[in-house]
């Protein structure tokens, strides 16, 4: 059966500007058509979005199923017995789809947690967004990210990559420096160039790519020599380290929630020192960075690292940050699906692409608050939620 959906305005995520009065057509969870609306056309059954703004489901491209930051402790929260950390994943995904975002990217999830929620989405006992999982996150025994286990040394590393590819990670996830929520200093590199170089080459070797956590400093330039795509966070990146990624075609990840949203690592972790250290660095550092970035002609995506249901404040953050409102749409849609190797599928409302599709009350373009009023998710088809009202 055809479903058409009227859309007020449509910002399709393919850099076109946006439209008014348009039409997409779906069926069998796969967009069919986007046309003109024929306003003609009466007693067709579909859905009125006719006051609304339509867009492509958000992509959260850094996130993780497991962790709620306000908690406090991150690393504490994977290290836990599976069961606990499971009882906090349909809560956690729930929020991510009612506000719009139908795909995550899991980065890193211990006792293959990120498998089997997948698993159970897909069968459709668990309700979320659709998942491209990492599974274990590769970190150092003495580095940041290190959940239940660690791995040191070239085959140590190849190894447990082979292990993660075998249980159906889509990519690769390795720590590459020092991160704000272990207080092992965000600058400090984790690997050295011949252990970063072999997850790239096994991940290569399935057709896939690694993402590196990457601050700054000597391990985000090892990560993008060593031919990682994606590079997360890098809130001390300088010039150089920007022409460098430029220079190896790598993708950046900017994460802005975790470091400002009121429930991030602050509420969770500010009564440690260490912690707040490594969080007044990164502020100190971010609002240069991040704006020397986005004028930097990179390519990049958005993402909340574990902030659930916060894409809009993501989004948020960035224009207020510099990045003009259509690329910050474009950054959580059409260019996070690129970044993540599913923009065939995903990403765009264009005919052959999965039907993943929302609506909110305003004009983003004009008001990115407009994105906390979402009226409608979609996802492969299937509505979620949300009531047009």
């Amino acid at each position: 059966m055809i479903t058409r959906i009227r859309c007020g305005t449509l910002f399709d995520g393919t850099g076109s500007q946006a439209r008014e009065q348009m039409d997409v057509l779906v069926e069998d969870g796969t967009i069919l058509d986007v046309r003109d609306a024929d306003t003609s056309e009466a007693g067709v059954d579909g859905i009125d979005l006719g006051r609304f703004f339509v867009l492509p489901g958000l992509i959260d491209a850094h996130t993780h199923l497991s962790i709620v930051p306000a908690q406090g402790d991150q690393l504490s929260q994977l290290r836990q017995p599976a069961s606990q950390q499971a009882l906090r994943v349909p809560g956690n995904i729930q929020r991510d789809l009612l506000a719009g975002t139908t795909t995550l990217r899991i980065m890193g999830e211990e006792d293959w947690l990120d498998v089997f929620a997948r698993q159970a989405i897909d069968e459709g006992s668990l309700v979320g967004p659709r998942l491209v999982i990492a599974t274990r996150g590769l970190a150092a025994s003495n580095g940041h990210g290190r959940g239940k286990s660690a791995f040191d040394g070239v085959e140590e590393l190849r190894k447990a990559a082979r292990e993660n590819l075998d249980h159906g990670a889509d990519f690769l996830k390795v720590f590459a420096t020092g991160g704000v929520a272990s207080g092992t200093g965000i600058g400090s590199a984790m690997y050295t160039y011949d252990e970063l170089r072999v997850v790239v080459e096994e991940a290569e070797r399935k057709g896939t790519y690694v993402a590196a956590h990457a601050h700054g400093g000597p391990g985000l330039s090892l990560a993008a020599r060593a031919g990682v795509r994606t590079i997360e966070h890098a809130s001390l990146a300088t010039e150089s380290d920007l022409e460098l990624l430029l220079a190896h075609d790598c993708w950046l990840i900017v994460t802005l929630s975790i470091l400002f949203h009121p429930d991030g690592i602050e509420r969770g972790d500010g009564a440690r020192p260490d912690i707040l250290r490594g969080l007044q660095e990164a502020r100190g550092h971010v609002h240069e960075s991040v704006r020397r970035i986005f004028a930097s002609g990179l390519r990049i995506a958005l993402g909340t690292d574990s902030m659930h249901g916060c894409m809009a404040y993501e989004i948020g953050l960035a224009v207020e940050l510099g990045l003009p409102p259509a690329d910050a749409l474009r950054a959580a849609t059409g260019w996070a699906a690129e970044a993540l190797c599913i923009a065939d599928r995903t990403g765009t409302i264009e005919a052959g692409k999965a039907a993943d599709i929302i609506a909110v009350d305003g004009n983003p373009l004009v008001d990115p608050c407009a994105l906390e009023r979402v009226v409608f998710v979609m996802k492969g088809g299937r509505q979620y939620g949300s009531s047009t009202g």
